[in-house]
Formats: structure tokens, sequence, C-alpha cells
């Protein structure tokens, strides 16, 4: 079997410091949008409510998916869906942790997060995880 056509397993966090709320309804945002992936696979871990004795927006708050994918180039589109999505916030970050590999994006420049995003899917055609095609 070509390795393009295995399943990916991802995990994807995202962190606000805005505090729960707003994490839990960014994540249900991003979450109607990779609706749109062929996903074989989704599962969501709600934020965990902040330690007690802490203010609003003093930490950051996490909420995590774990998705799969099918196949490659489906991991291409959901870094290319997932940096869209995350240029239309002003605050946040997100991690995507495929097999052992890990990128980081946070809401800033565009043209910054297109040059890590080239870079992370340079290195993971090279391992044959984000190949264009099945060849």
């Amino acid at each position: 079997m070509n390795r393009a056509a295995e399943p990916i397993e991802v995990g994807l966090v995202f962190g606000d410091p805005n505090g729960e709320d707003v994490t839990e309804r960014e994540m249900e945002s991003l979450i109607e949008e990779l609706d749109q992936l062929p996903l074989l696979h989704m599962a969501h871990s709600p934020a965990p409510p902040p330690p007690d004795g802490t203010r609003a927006g003093s930490i950051t708050i996490y909420s995590s998916l774990v998705l799969g994918l099918a196949g490659a180039p489906a991991v291409r589109s959901l870094i290319l869906l997932v940096q869209d999505w995350l240029a239309r916030r002003t605050t946040g970050t997100i991690t995507l942790r495929i097999e052992g590999n890990e990128l980081n994006l946070e809401a800033g420049s565009p043209a910054e997060r297109r040059r890590i995003v080239e870079a992370f899917l340079a290195h993971l055609s090279s391992t044959g995880r984000a190949a264009d095609s099945d060849d």
C-alpha cells in the first residue's frame, strides 16, 4: 500500500488567552470548517476549567482535537484550512502534531505563517506524509 493513502492521525490544539468560553466558541467554529475535509474520525476534548484562583485572561486555555485523515493530500488541506482559520483571529495559537512532527502557528503575520507552513509541508513531503498525489 502506498504511504500517501494510509490514514494519518493528527493532533490539533488551539489555545487562547481570552478564557474558556472564547476558546470553546472558536474551537466549535473550527470544527464546522473541518467538516469540509475527508475526515475518518474526529474527537474533541473541551478545555478544562482554569485552576482555582486564576483570573480570566491570566492563562491560556487549550482545547484539542484528534483527527484521522484520509491520506497525505488531506494533511495539506488541513494545514491550509487551519492557517486560513487562524488568520481570521486576532489572538490564539494552533499546534498540529503529525507523527512526531509539530507545527505551531500564531495569529499574526500572514507572510511569517506562510513561510512556516511551507517549510513544514516540505519536511512532511520529504518523509512521504504530505505528497501532492498518491504517486
